[in-house]
C-alpha cells in the first residue's frame, strides 16, 4: 500500500480519514469522474491531487481551476478556449483549461459556482469528450478526467434551480466526503505537530513542541475553518510563544484576542467542559473526565515505579536519583508505557532498541515511527544520528 499520508500530506489516524484514504486508493486507477464534498478548509484539493498522482494519468497534466474566482463573462473562454476575434480582447487563438489538460486530469474546485449556461457545455464535454472554443463551431476531442469539489449542498442547489440536475447526477456517481475537523478531533494533535514542524523548517527556526495542556485546548475547539484555520493558528502561536514549548497561556492569549474562538461555535477554554449543556450532562462529563485523568496518572505512576525498581536492582539508579528520575520520565516524550526492559541494558541501549524495533514495525517510515513513540520527527532524526541508526 502506498503511504498516502506521508507522500501527499493527508494527515490523520481517525476512522473517517482512513475511509477517505481507502476511497482514494479505490477510485484513483479508474477514469470515472469524482465529486469531492467537504466544508471549506478540509483539504479537498489534497484529495484531488492524491487521486491524480495515484492514477494512470500521473505523468500527464493536472490543471486546477477555481470556478468561483473566474468572472462569469470569461469562464467559458477560460475552460474551453476561444478563437481570435471572437470577442473584444481575443487577439489570438487560445486553448482553454480542458485542452491544456488533454490526456491528464482537470480539477474544478467549487463547481457549484459555475453559471447554468456553462454547466450545459460542461455536461456535453463529459458525455461526448468534445469541446468547442468560443467563436468556433468545430468540436475538438479531449481526453480528460474530471475531478470536482464543492462546499455547497448541490442537491439543494438542484431543487432551487441553481444547478443542473443532469450534471449533478453525472458527477455524483462516486462521491468522497471529507469530514470537518470537529468530527475527527483525534487527528488534531498529528496535524498540529505536522504544521509546527513544517513552519519551523520552512523559516529555519527552532522547533517548538506543543505542551499536553496546550494540545488539550486545541482538541477542544471546533475549528470552523477546519485544517486551514488550524494551520494559521499554529503559525500565530509559534510567533507569540517566547519559550521553547508552546504553553497553554500563549494559546489562551491568542484565543482572548480573537473573540470568535470563544463564541457558541467554539469551546470556551476557560472551562473544562462546554457550558451550553444541561447541568446533569455537564456533571457527568466532568466526572468522566476526572476519572480518565486519574486512570492515566495511575498508569504513569505504576510504569515509573516498575522502571525505577528494575534500575535499582541492576545498579543503574541510586535511591537519591529517584526524584529526579521521576521528573525526567514525566517530561520525556520517548518513554513508552508499552515496553518495559527485561534485559540488563542501559537506558541508551533500550532507547536505541526501541527506536530500531519501531522503525522496523513501520517499514522505515520516520513519521509513523515518531508518532508511535510520541516524539517529533525532529527529535527522531536527532536520535537516529546520535545512535548511528541507518534507515
Amino acid at each position: 500500500m502506498i503511504d498516502i499520508e506521508q507522500k501527499y500530506g493527508i494527515i490523520g489516524k481517525s476512522d473517517a480519514i482512513k475511509e477517505v484514504i481507502s476511497s482514494i486508493e479505490q477510485v484513483a486507477p479508474t477514469n470515472i469522474s469524482i465529486l469531492i464534498v467537504g466544508e471549506s478548509g478540509t483539504g479537498k484539493e489534497l484529495v484531488a491531487r492524491a487521486i491524480h498522482l495515484l492514477s494512470n494519468r500521473k505523468n500527464k497534466a493536472y490543471i486546477v481551476v477555481n470556478c468561483g474566482a473566474i468572472p462569469s463573462g470569461t469562464i467559458e473562454s477560460e475552460l474551453f478556449g476561444h478563437k481570435k476575434g471572437s470577442f473584444t480582447g481575443a487577439v489570438e487563438d487560445r486553448k482553454g483549461f480542458f485542452e491544456a489538460a488533454d490526456g491528464g486530469t482537470i480539477f474544478l474546485d467549487e463547481i457549484g459556482e459555475l453559471p447554468l449556461e456553462t454547466q450545459v457545455k460542461l455536461l456535453r464535454v463529459l458525455e461526448s469528450g468534445e469541446i468547442i472554443r468560443v467563436g468556433e463551431s468545430i468540436p475538438r476531442h479531449v481526453d480528460v478526467r474530471l475531478l470536482a469539489a464543492t462546499n455547497r449542498d448541490l442537491k439543494e442547489q438542484v431543487l432551487k434551480g441553481e444547478f443542473r440536475k443532469d450534471l449533478y447526477y453525472r458527477i455524483k456517481t462516486i462521491t468522497i466526503h471529507i469530514p470537518p475537523l470537529r468530527e475527527r478531533r483525534e487527528d488534531i494533535p498529528m496535524l498540529a505537530e505536522y504544521f509546527m514542524i513544517e513552519y519551523a523548517d520552512r523559516n529555519n527556526l527552532p522547533y517548538k513542541p506543543i505542551s499536553p495542556a496546550a494540545m488539550k485546548i486545541l482538541e477542544s475547539l471546533n475549528w470552523q475553518g477546519n485544517i486551514r484555520e488550524l494551520r494559521n493558528f499554529i503559525q500565530s502561536v509559534f510567533i507569540l510563544e517566547k519559550s521553547k514549548i508552546i504553553q497553554p497561556e500563549t494559546v489562551r492569549e491568542y484565543l482572548q484576542k480573537n473573540v470568535g474562538y470563544l463564541d457558541s461555535d467554539h469551546f470556551d477554554t476557560r472551562f473544562p467542559v462546554r457550558m451550553d449543556k444541561d447541568i446533569d450532562k455537564m456533571e457527568r462529563e466532568l466526572i468522566l473526565q476526572q476519572l480518565l485523568l486519574l486512570r492515566q496518572d495511575m498508569e504513569e505512576i505504576k510504569t515509573m515505579l516498575k522502571q525505577n525498581y528494575y534500575m535499582l536492582e541492576k545498579g543503574q539508579l541510586s535511591l537519591t536519583e529517584i526524584p529526579q528520575r521521576a521528573n525526567d520520565i514525566e517530561n520525556s516524550a520517548i518513554f513508552s508505557k508499552e515496553i518495559l526492559p527485561v534485559e540488563d541494558k542501559s537506558i541508551s541501549e533500550m532507547e536505541k532498541e526501541l527506536i530500531e524495533k519501531t522503525l522496523e514495525k513501520y517499514q522505515g517510515s520516520k513519521r509513523k515511527t515518531a508518532q508511535a513513540l510520541k516524539i517529533s520527527e525532529r527529535t527522531l532524526y536527532r536520535k537516529l544520528k546520535e545512535y548511528g541508526i541507518q534507515r
